[in-house]
């Protein structure tokens, strides 16, 4: 993972992480629960000062697997969410709590399941978001 991390901007890029390791006879899909946890864990421990992370293109569905550790990310400002399958606006509700600035989420279908009152409900979760695409 040290790789995909900029000490520099503090960001942490895990898009596409199950391409990470191309010839090895392992998958590792963020998808699955049990894996995004481990990595939330590793972060925590290793990089607990990022301030950015990109899960974008990971088939990611659900993001119960960050909730545990929300108080432990009060640094984490811009997540980048972008071409998952998060069909509905509870899946981001339960990362209320996040101080985010910046959320991306552009190629979810919980961007279009609410029509024109998207914006207004993530912001209402989110009530420091400068920017969102989504």
């Amino acid at each position: 993972m040290s790789d995909r991390y900029n000490p520099t901007t503090r960001a942490l890029n895990l898009s596409s992480f199950h391409n990470s390791f191309p010839g090895k006879s392992f998958y590792i899909p963020l998808s699955r629960s049990t894996v995004m946890q481990k990595v939330v864990e590793i972060i925590l421990e290793h990089i607990p000062e990022v301030v950015a992370i990109d899960l974008s293109n990971n088939q990611i569905f659900a993001l119960e697997p960050l909730v545990p550790y929300i108080d432990r990310l009060q640094n984490l400002t811009i997540l980048y969410l972008n071409n998952n399958k998060i069909t509905n606006m509870r899946y981001l509700s339960k990362l209320k709590g996040l101080p985010l600035v910046e959320l991306k989420v552009e190629g979810n279908v919980v961007c279009t399941d609410l029509g024109e009152s998207f914006v207004d409900a993530v912001r209402e979760v989110f009530p420091t978001l400068q920017v969102l695409d989504g």
